[in-house]
């Protein structure tokens, strides 16, 4: 039986260690949710700590004793060097790899959130947990690169997207403008949302931006009758929204989000930041990226040619995996993992 413990510095309480794999994949259809759900279907044997059992080392070697894992699999910085501690310390059950999954730039997350002493401390401590876990999980080229400067090489697996499944006849929402602009998910200034929202105050009013998802007052302020914030919906919704846009938006600096492989399952041109997104787009040839929203969204807007041509080479560049094919990207790595003894060298 191949066991799989998730370590992560969640504290919504959605999830503990009593959550199945089927109800955690309900609720989060995605990222984590799904790569545990369908590693349970290739034959793993699940559980998942989330911060009031990660935070405290103790507490955490006590529940790897009990669930015995062959792969600790951390998810974001502050408790990702918990499990490499216990195994040293404080636990009896030792035979497991400590694999960390490496997703955002820690520092600068932290230090746009939280200040810029936490993202100093954060960028070193980043550092510390890519050095020293048994393997690097990571989807995100920039991030890749960034590893190999430190001398590790990660293991990159992007991520997935099911084919979306919705009722659009069950959705209220029309979207009504001449051009329509979607974007969903967490819009925290460290996504950079805002820099759209306030382009879309010099555009004509016939062009239209949706967003879905957790509004922040940088982001209230922007209101208007073409800056339609929409707030949390649901995922029929939210998909529904989706399927009516003329363009899908993504703002942050970045070459790696959830939102990407979904956007693409949408076979829309997708709107972007030009910065480390170039890792992952071609610009102007399967994506728009810019700095300048205003001239990019009216180009877009009158000239259909071009946004056929950007999804019609996106579907032929950018290979999207559903997160079955996701799972057993990752259930081949863990294979490799448990029969090498010293360092772990990349799957891709």
């Amino acid at each position: 039986m191949k066991r799989f413990l998730i370590v992560v510095s969640d504290r919504s309480g959605n999830y503990d260690e009593k959550t199945s794999a089927e109800e955690h994949f309900k609720r989060m259809p995605f990222s984590l949710g799904a790569i545990r759900y369908n590693l349970e279907q290739l034959g793993w044997t699940t559980c998942y700590a989330p911060l009031a059992t990660s935070a405290h080392p103790l507490r955490l070697a006590r529940l790897i004793d009990t669930f015995k894992p062959d792969i600790v699999y951390t998810y974001g910085g502050p408790v990702s060097l918990h499990p490499l501690f216990c195994r040293k310390f404080l636990c009896h059950h030792k035979a497991f790899k400590v694999i960390h999954g490496w997703d955002d730039i820690y520092g600068e997350v932290w230090e746009a959130v939280f200040g810029k002493v936490p993202g100093v401390f954060m960028h070193w401590l980043e550092k510390r947990v890519v050095k020293n876990s048994d393997g690097v999980v990571t989807l995100s080229y920039y991030n890749r690169n960034r590893g190999r400067e430190w001398g590790v090489e990660s293991c990159y697996i992007p991520n997935g997207a099911d084919v979306p499944k919705y009722d659009p006849s069950a959705c209220a929402i029309k979207l009504d403008g001449r051009f329509n602009l979607v974007y969903t998910g967490d819009m925290h200034r460290w996504k950079r949302t805002w820099e759209v929202c306030e382009a879309m105050r010099k555009l004509p009013k016939d062009i239209k931006l949706y967003l879905t998802g957790q509004l922040y007052p940088e982001i209230k302020q922007y209101a208007s009758d073409n800056c339609i914030l929409l707030g949390y919906v649901s995922k029929n919704d939210q998909l529904s929204v989706m399927a009516q846009a003329d363009a899908l938006v993504v703002t942050a600096d970045q070459d790696c989000n959830a939102k990407l492989q979904e956007y693409l399952r949408f076979k829309k041109p997708i709107l972007g930041y030009d910065g480390r997104m170039n890792l992952f787009f071609k610009n102007g040839r399967n994506a728009l990226l810019t700095r300048d929203y205003v001239s990019a969204i009216q180009r877009l807007a009158s000239d259909p040619a071009l946004c056929q041509s950007l999804v019609q080479n996106a579907e032929k560049d950018i290979p999207v995996y559903s997160w079955l094919e996701i799972a057993q990207q990752f259930d081949a790595y863990f294979e490799s993992v448990q029969t090498t003894k010293d360092a772990i060298g990349p799957c891709s």
